[in-house]
């Protein structure tokens, strides 16, 4: 094993800062960490192209370090892919450092994901980011304030909605974020606008991706389940292995013969006895 060990990456943000980061990245002594370096060495010279060349490679290789999207989410960021950087980011095994999760941030605010841009940089400024992100994450945060200061147009519930919808069979991991966006500006509105369909779509994609607790915890909150969001809480419970919770849920289902039925009673054929 050999230790990459990056000090100043260099990485300028939208904020005007030139800024260094330290991390450390693991790879076999081999193609992998060959890529890698040639990604980074890239990336600080700004050629943000060939470093996504390099840095693909890395992420389609079998020992690609956990902490990869610290690099590979930064690249799609400069290239204004910000779609596939916020999958990168949203799907990364690895917890943000400071600087990631200011680029997080950043790639929210260009998605227009501002409820989600504002949770990240108010969360930014309890961490020691030094006086110029503090203020560069205050600015985001009393921006995004400032234009939710009268309750959201439900034009603007829909917008979030239908992006998340469009999104769901193709890439759950963002759509989900247009979902939960959809979610947290609705809570905003002055009356309830499709709450029962942006809770589904949001459960529907988070299975899809993988985040069953955030499913169960989603539905759990919710006074009234639909039957839409039992079939979701039922897929949740199944992934999570708990068969306890899940039989009973897809019995009803399946007696209620409704839309899911079929998927009912494959799931539960499946579960552990």
């Amino acid at each position: 094993m050999i230790t990459v060990r990056l000090l100043c990456v260099g990485f300028c943000l939208a904020v005007g800062l030139a800024l260094g980061a330290s991390g450390e990245l693991r790879a076999d002594d081999g193609a992998t960490a060959r890529h890698l370096l040639l990604g980074v060495r890239a990336f600080k010279a700004e050629r943000y192209a060939e470093a996504l060349v390099e840095l693909r490679l890395v992420a389609r290789a079998p020992d690609a370090p956990a902490d990869l999207a610290f690099y590979l989410g930064p690249t799609l960021y400069k290239l204004q892919r910000y779609d596939e950087a916020l999958a990168v980011f949203v799907g990364s095994r690895a917890a943000p450092d400071a600087l990631t999760a200011f680029y997080l941030g950043q790639t929210y605010y260009q998605l227009r994901l501002f409820r989600k841009a504002r949770a990240v940089f108010a969360g930014l400024r309890a961490r020691d980011l030094g006086p110029a992100l503090d203020a560069a994450a205050g600015r985001y945060v009393a921006g995004v304030d400032a234009g939710y200061q009268t309750p959201p147009a439900a034009a603007s519930i829909d917008y979030y909605l239908a992006e998340g919808l469009e999104r769901a069979a193709a890439d759950p991991i963002v759509a989900a974020e247009y979902l939960d966006e959809a979610r947290q500006v609705e809570a905003l509105a002055a009356q309830p606008h499709h709450h029962a369909e942006i809770v589904a779509g949001l459960a529907a994609a988070w299975n899809d991706a993988g985040r069953a607790q955030a499913v169960i915890a989603l539905v759990t909150a919710e006074r009234s389940p639909s039957p839409e969001l039992t079939w979701q809480l039922a897929r949740a419970h199944a992934a999570t292995a708990d068969a306890a919770h899940a039989r009973p849920l897809l019995d009803a289902i399946i007696k209620a013969h409704g839309p899911h039925v079929t998927e009912a009673t494959a799931l539960l054929a499946r579960l552990a006895p």
